[in-house]
């Protein structure tokens, strides 16, 4: 099997990826265990991680940039906002207890752990109850201050981030009522290309799409049902609008167009035996796809040929071991080495993958042995047999007879533009032949 892995974190944790270009390797992480031993709970915590995947000839071990404590538990995690400096972005954890935190992340980067870095704290649930299990920011910059939140009791919220000291919250829907979908909201998904649009999926099987201008759903899928199970994930495609994948508690990634049919996929792949736990999109290459599920395996998939091109090994047994800092066994052991070793497949289970939105071919996977990693799959991409599209040359130039040049220049607004031309080394040459043509013409 291909090694894939090029940095690690020991943390049972969700993660997210930094949008900003000078600071591509820095990862947000929010504990998703208890902060205190045995039965005691202090909490969690937001760390920011350097991964260093650039630096040094082998790389260098990823280095924490700051932490603060928090007062709950992380559910899901998100890092977006506006500004092409760190002092635009905003990390916004969703919390179990119900709760929204913003967190500035300049606040954090010079080590600094006190309560200064949050900006405000939202509560979603109200007496409810339930935790936020989904959260996402909107791509678009014109958009970019708003943030879509899903909780387990099936509310749908955005909450408006213009100020981020003092954020407003409100419903995709006519009423608070009407955007609650029947069980816990899986996954909240911006439209890669329509700022409106937003899909929040169900553990109830259905996916809605929201059209938050008009305040109003504007198509809803029934992606499973009966026996099927639940969504368990959705991503929309990131060139194609009308497009999107889910993963079901079956074990299935359906293809959906929504030009063609909301009842009806354009395809289905058995992904996973047990059902799927995360799904992402590659955001560099929209014929490639990974996904994660209850066999263990954590896989590359081409959309072309709807397979799998590759996995991501789980375990460390070609490189010496796993993190440093040991496991809770007695001597060192890890708790998978207990009860004869029964415990190291469900272990190795991964329940979150996501690309990074800037470093080509590289995703981060959490996993339940408490394991934050990066990986590398450019190499398993090729396997597909064509490069990824971020190996795609941007421009070319070939040459013709008669001095002939056509030139292929990078893309611009989407568009190429090519041009011919035609090039002369002997200028009075090129002169007399032209006469002479033009005295047989």
């Amino acid at each position: 099997m291909v090694r894939t892995k090029i940095s690690e974190i020991e943390a049972g944790a969700v993660v997210a990826w930094s949008p900003v270009g000078d600071h591509a390797d820095v990862v947000a992480l929010g504990s998703k265990e208890k902060g205190g031993t045995g039965f005691d709970d202090y909490g969690g915590e937001l760390e920011l991680y350097d991964l260093n995947i650039t630096r040094g000839p082998d790389g260098a071990s990823p280095s924490r940039l700051g932490s603060v404590k928090t007062p709950g538990r992380f559910g899901c995690i998100a890092w977006g906002g506006a500004g092409p400096s760190l002092d635009g972005t905003v990390v916004a954890g969703g919390m179990l207890d119900g709760t929204v935190n913003l967190w500035r992340p300049s606040g954090l980067l010079d080590g600094n752990s006190s309560d200064d870095a949050l900006l405000s704290t939202v509560n979603l649930v109200g007496g409810a109850g339930g935790g936020v299990t989904s959260i996402g920011f909107n791509p678009h910059g014109c958009s970019s201050h708003l943030l879509a939140a899903g909780t387990s009791s099936g509310a749908v919220r955005l909450v408006d981030l213009t100020s981020p000291s003092a954020p407003s919250v409100v419903s995709p829907g006519e009423s608070d009522a009407a955007a609650c979908m029947a069980g816990e909201v899986t996954q909240a998904a911006w439209n890669s290309q329509v700022p409106h649009i937003l899909a929040s999926s169900s553990s109830s099987g259905a996916v809605v799409v929201w059209d938050i201008r008009q305040r109003k759903p504007w198509c809803e899928l029934r992606a499973e049902s009966g026996a099927g199970g639940g969504v368990a994930d959705m991503s929309w495609n990131p060139t194609q609008g009308l497009h999107m994948m889910t993963g079901s508690g079956s074990g299935q990634l359906r293809l959906w167009d929504l030009r063609a049919s909301t009842s009806m996929p354009l395809t289905s792949i058995d992904g996973h035996q047990g059902g799927v736990l995360g799904m992402d999109w590659c955001p560099h290459d929209d014929t490639l796809l990974v996904s994660c599920g209850n066999d263990n395996a954590t896989r590359l998939w081409d959309l072309y040929s709807l397979r799998p091109v590759g996995e991501l090994p789980n375990d460390d047994s070609d490189d010496g071991g796993g993190p440093a800092g040991g496991g809770p066994a007695a001597g060192g052991g890890s708790a998978g080495d207990l009860y004869g070793g029964g415990l190291g497949m469900s272990q190795n289970k991964r329940y979150g993958v996501r690309w990074s939105p800037i470093r080509r071919g590289v995703l981060a996977t959490c996993s339940f042995d408490r394991r934050v990693q990066a990986h590398s799959v450019a190499g398993l991409a090729t396997r597909s047999g064509r490069p990824p599209k971020w190996m795609s040359p941007s421009s070319g130039v070939s040459t013709g007879f008669g001095g002939s040049v056509v030139t292929i220049s990078g893309a611009t607004e989407g568009r190429r533009v090519v041009t011919v031309e035609t090039v002369a080394e002997e200028p009075t040459l090129a002169a007399a032949s032209g006469r002479f043509e033009d005295d047989f013409a």
